[in-house]
């Protein structure tokens, strides 16, 4: 893994549009983000395509990245997986099925992974916890780790400030660690 404050200082130079720096940048970078779309991907074309838009976004964004937020290649990574997520999404992604053979060959007649997780004991326990919390609290944990959303994410689609979010999801883990011992 390159080295995160030599990235973070090839992104402020990036920011200065010094092509340089992305060249270094891309040298250091790419091979963790291409093998993170190749597996989200799962097609090799596709991959590169996603990366070469990624490296595009993160030359125009990179005055955007902040330091404090977090480090350089966590910034990177979320774009390209955010990146990947749009292209999965996608209509024209669909594999055509016209006989449902597909479809009826990857059916999976046993339960879901949320009916398995609410039918343990443990997952009745931490719905148990869950639902102790207070609203906002459930709210933004729920939000972080069954949505996989960072903090600012959370913060932008509540409407609450980033400080706040922090605060709710730290005294709720601290509420259920507290529950669940």
């Amino acid at each position: 893994m390159p080295d995160a404050l030599h990235l973070q200082a090839l992104l402020d130079q990036c920011a200065d549009k010094r092509e340089s720096a992305l060249a270094e940048l891309y040298r250091l970078a790419s091979p963790h983000l291409f093998a993170l779309a190749r597996r989200m991907l799962r097609d090799q074309a596709a991959a590169e395509d996603v990366l070469q838009e990624c490296f595009v976004i993160i030359w125009r964004q990179a005055g955007q990245y902040r330091a404090e937020r977090s480090q350089a290649m966590t910034w990177m990574t979320r774009i390209v997986r955010n990146r990947c997520i749009d292209r999965l999404r996608r209509p024209d992604r669909e594999v055509p099925d016209p006989d449902d053979s597909l479809t009826l060959a990857m059916a999976d007649e046993g339960p879901g992974p949320l009916a398995q997780l609410q039918a343990s004991q443990d997952g009745r326990r931490l719905a148990d916890c869950m639902g102790q919390l207070e609203g906002s609290q459930r709210v933004a944990i729920a939000m972080a780790f069954f949505d996989d959303l960072a903090h600012p994410d959370i913060a932008a689609r509540l409407g609450t400030p980033l400080g706040t979010i922090k605060s709710w999801i730290r005294r709720g883990l601290q509420r259920l660690k507290r529950c669940l011992e």
